[in-house]
């Protein structure tokens, strides 16, 4: 489970001037093995000499300085629980990133030294973001290493091509009296719940034909597959070609959060964006214009960018069945 601890970075009164001195050992970057430990927190008081008004400034000036700090901590985005097989490659920062208070982007260290990814197990990995002002944030999450053999590659099974298994899913989740985006809307249910997000692929091929097949076997004999976003656009593709969609395969460029693969589908009226993936926000990208993913990508969330030249243009309208 996600753990959020927040600190204010200053404060400054009159009168009494406590100072606290925040004593932590910070976050270290990708190659520091220090652990993070829990804040130490030691208060000195400071008696001024005279009267109340310091050598430096009057009341006024003390809350002129004051006026300008601020003391909301960062906002980190993007961090999630994570399962990895052993020995893969992983990323830590796939959709992560800061906002301070006025929203400007700012860093993100990430502390992974307490990780094997050569042993099975639940590791903890902690985020930090520290703003200009010296306000601190802290977040953690779980990143799980599992056993490849955990997961049947390959399961033997009665459907011997992906027409096959494709129909059977079909014959499951829509039938005739549906629309085809009532059976796109199913469609989307089914993979964004039958497949849990992880750090691979599930078989590790580059065809989506294959990983589409072989997820979909799983899922009829087991409920459920673990893989990432080209699983869930293989499975996608796979079905929505079943329900009689065109689909064109789309790939992100230059986003912060790396490689992302999604469908365009054209039900028959027109190109819209079709992605079961399982977003870190909620997010849900069904039958969504360009109009739609921009908004998406304006709110700061990059992993949608793509190359708008290589791709038809979707209506201007909102999909509606």
């Amino acid at each position: 489970m996600i753990k959020h601890r927040y600190f204010a970075g200053r404060v400054l009164v009159y009168g009494l001037i406590s100072v606290t001195v925040m004593l932590s050992v910070a976050m270290t970057g990708c190659n520091n093995k220090n652990n993070i430990s829990e804040e130490s927190i030691k208060t000195e008081t400071v008696q001024p000499e005279g009267n109340n008004q310091s050598e430096e400034g009057s009341e006024s000036d003390v809350n002129e300085q004051s006026s300008d700090i601020h003391v909301e901590p960062p906002v980190i985005h993007g961090i999630s629980d994570k399962t990895y097989y052993i020995g893969s490659k992983v990323s830590y920062m796939t959709d992560v990133y800061a906002t301070d208070f006025s929203g400007q982007e700012i860093d993100v260290e990430v502390d992974k030294s307490q990780v094997n990814t050569s042993q099975p197990g639940s590791y903890i990995v902690y985020y930090k973001a520290v703003d200009s002002d010296g306000n601190e944030t802290i977040e953690e999450a779980t990143f799980t290493f599992i056993e490849e053999e955990t997961q049947e590659v390959k399961v033997n099974s009665s459907y011997s091509t992906l027409d096959e298994v494709v129909a059977a899913v079909l014959q499951d989740i829509t039938d005739n009296s549906m629309s085809k985006g009532q059976k796109a809307r199913a469609i989307y249910k089914y993979a964004h719940t039958k497949i849990g997000y992880a750090g691979n692929s599930y078989t590790q091929s580059s065809e989506w034909q294959d990983e589409a097949f072989e997820a979909l076997k799983v899922i009829k004999k087991n409920g459920y597959v673990s893989g990432d976003c080209f699983t869930y656009a293989s499975v996608d593709r796979a079905l929505l070609e079943g329900i009689g969609s065109e689909c064109i395969w789309v790939d992100n460029q230059g986003a912060r959060s790396g490689d992302h693969s999604w469908v365009l589908c054209n039900l028959g009226t027109g190109w819209y964006h079709f992605d079961s993936t399982r977003m870190y926000d909620g997010f849900e990208c069904f039958m969504l214009t360009d109009s739609q993913v921009q908004d998406y990508i304006n709110r700061g969330n990059s992993i949608y960018r793509r190359d708008m030249s290589a791709y038809p243009a979707t209506p201007s309208e909102e999909f509606s069945y």
